[in-house]
């Protein structure tokens, strides 16, 4: 059986028994319940259920401001939701405001600094490229998965080859084929956890075509 927060339709029905569960749940919860059924609707990336999700997600902002801890997966997916409308600014914005918040709380870090760098790589926004390459070279260190590093590295790539910067366009390169090609990760009981399954053809693509400084 579905949990009453884990709905992937919307009808009156489904609204009415949600917002009845809601009602009876403990007050501390309520905010992370709206934003998983919220994360559910956006993964269906259907129009009218994105809209459904912004509307819960802003209920978590906007009436749970003291669940702090929501906050940022709440911004981010908000991001999701203005990426799946192809409002790339918009979306732009608020995986930054993720980002701001996750420097006061730094309890709950989610991908963010991931999807706000492929996203400006992506919309080729080259007034970003100092603050993404900062960013990146800031959480790189602190990846374990190759699947991270293969990604991080390509857009490092991506950006220094945009720059100018040929040789470290190079260095992140040969990064990213490495770790796209590992087998483990490193791990010693999850060997397999985190190894790149399916490359990123887009961003394959922009690495191919910047073989030139080879």
């Amino acid at each position: 059986m579905i949990d009453w927060y884990r709905r992937k339709t919307w009808t009156n029905k489904d609204e009415e028994e949600f917002f009845a569960k809601l009602k009876r749940a403990r007050v501390e919860g309520r905010a992370q319940y709206l934003k998983i059924q919220a994360i559910e609707l956006v993964e269906t990336k259907e129009k009218h259920l994105l809209d459904i999700a912004e509307a819960l997600l802003n209920k978590v902002l906007t009436e749970y401001p003291e669940s702090k801890i929501e906050t940022s997966s709440v911004l981010h997916t908000l991001g999701d939701i203005y990426r799946l409308r192809a409002n790339y600014e918009k979306a732009l914005e608020y995986y930054g405001q993720s980002l701001d918040f996750e420097k006061v709380f730094p309890k709950v870090i989610t991908t963010s600094y991931l999807d706000f760098s492929e996203l400006v790589v992506k919309t080729a926004s080259a007034n970003l490229y100092n603050f993404t390459e900062a960013l990146l070279e800031d959480k790189l260190a602190e990846q374990l998965f190759p699947v991270a590093k293969y990604k991080m590295c390509s857009i490092l790539s991506i950006i220094n080859h945009e720059k100018g910067n040929l040789v470290k366009a190079k260095y992140y390169h040969d990064l990213a084929e490495e770790n796209a090609n590992a087998e483990t990760s490193g791990l010693r009981y999850h060997k397999h956890l985190g190894v790149v399954v399916k490359r990123d053809s887009w961003l394959d693509k922009m690495m191919g075509r910047n073989i030139s400084f080879l």
